[in-house]
């Protein structure tokens, strides 16, 4: 499902483009596609496991860095679905792009934690 912004039902990040790239590169290179999920399930199973919780206020602290602003970090869970607000820069279509991939990090700042892009697949596992 594309992400929207607002409701309006718009692609605000594209992630149409960025879905049919990763699909265009998995069937020009199939062993790509079984690379990518060997990665992914390697990490859900291994180190990242039980990070969920830090690398959201990794995520959380670097985007307030980039804002300049006082970091904070709200997690709440209901009916079953959990959920995570921070204060600080919005996520952009660079950073979507960096979520929906793996060790394919935006971040390059001095200070910036998540700069490796294998921190948010916790989310996965």
């Amino acid at each position: 499902m594309a992400s929207t912004a607002g409701g309006t039902g718009m692609d605000a990040f594209d992630t149409a483009a960025l879905r049919r790239r990763v699909l265009d590169a998995w069937t020009a290179a199939p062993a790509r596609f079984r690379e990518d999920a060997n990665a992914e399930e390697e990490l859900a199973l291994g180190g990242y496991r039980d990070r969920l919780v830090v690398e959201l206020a990794q995520n959380a602290a670097d985007a307030a860095g980039r804002a300049g602003v006082p970091g904070r970090l709200r997690l709440t869970l209901r009916e079953g679905v959990r959920a995570a607000a921070n204060t600080g820069a919005p996520l952009d279509a660079t950073g979507v792009e960096s979520l929906a991939t793996l060790r394919a990090s935006s971040k390059r700042e001095e200070g910036a934690v998540g700069r490796f892009g294998v921190g948010f697949s916790a989310v996965l596992a």
